[in-house]
């Protein structure tokens, strides 16, 4: 007999396992179990390929010969689910079938007072600081942009949005799984900031201020880093005077303003191109 034919289904949508998995949608469930979820194929495959320590694999049972290989390998942490129950635990909305319940990396994704910021971040890395990103599939995009184009580590404000997030998770695209983070305890960046500038670097507020320079005409040095701000209000006032210098990114007349992920990537290629 095959181990699908061995494996119990789970048919009742009241299931306390059902239950369980569909209450880490809530931030306070995440934060207080260490376990976060994601759906789809693809963001198993990168997790298992990261090392992150998976807890269980929730798949809806006709989905189970595009996952075999990876049951196989964990079929202790494979649970078998109805449709019907699996529609109640998925958040997309054309679901491939999967979703994976795991541990928070917590050595990937840390906590630490602004004071002692430097003693976390090396002196080599090259840093994004990001203040009061509220929106998760903008802070997604942001973290999918580090990575890809070369930052070493991204430095959060608390009250950013969750990393943990399903919609974050999704518009990160696997890098959650990849790109170190720092958050800081305040929703303010200033004391990191200054804490930064004793490392050598400069930091610029991407900020429209009286003193703004065009992003172009700043001569950025390696260990240079930005600060992005919040989508609607750009960054406290407290942040800009902390930082070297504001700057902002030179637009067409009459054009909106980028949202918060658009002028990170653009700050992210500035950065990576100095030498």
């Amino acid at each position: 007999m095959e181990a699908s034919e061995k494996r119990q289904v789970i048919t009742s949508r009241q299931n306390p396992f059902v239950k369980s998995v569909c209450g880490l949608a809530e931030k306070k469930k995440r934060t207080d179990s260490g376990l976060f979820r994601f759906d789809g194929i693809k963001l198993l495959r990168e997790a298992v390929g990261s090392d992150i320590h998976i807890k269980h694999v929730i798949y809806r049972e006709d989905a189970e010969s595009r996952i075999a290989d990876i049951i196989g390998s964990m079929a202790e942490r494979a649970v078998a689910v109805s449709a019907e129950v699996f529609d109640k635990i998925t958040e997309e909305k054309s679901p491939e079938g999967v979703v994976t319940v795991a541990y928070m990396p917590d050595k990937l994704h840390r906590r630490v007072p602004s004071e002692d910021i430097c003693n976390n971040v090396r002196r080599e890395q090259r840093i994004l600081l990001a203040e009061s990103i509220r929106d998760p599939g903008n802070l997604g995009t942001v973290m999918r942009s580090c990575y890809a184009l070369g930052i070493d580590l991204l430095v959060m404000s608390r009250d950013c949005a969750d990393i943990y997030n399903s919609k974050t998770i999704r518009a990160a695209m696997g890098a959650i799984f990849k790109l170190p983070t720092v958050t800081v305890d305040s929703c303010e960046l200033a004391c990191a900031v200054e804490r930064l500038k004793t490392q050598g670097r400069r930091v610029y507020a991407t900020a429209l201020h009286r003193d703004s320079r065009k992003i172009g005409d700043t001569e950025i040095a390696y260990g240079d880093c930005f600060v992005i701000g919040n989508e609607g209000h750009g960054l406290c006032d407290s942040t800009v005077e902390a930082c070297t210098h504001p700057v902002i990114i030179p637009m067409r007349e009459g054009a909106e303003s980028l949202n918060a992920s658009a002028a990170a990537a653009i700050c992210i290629w500035e950065t990576i191109k100095a030498k």
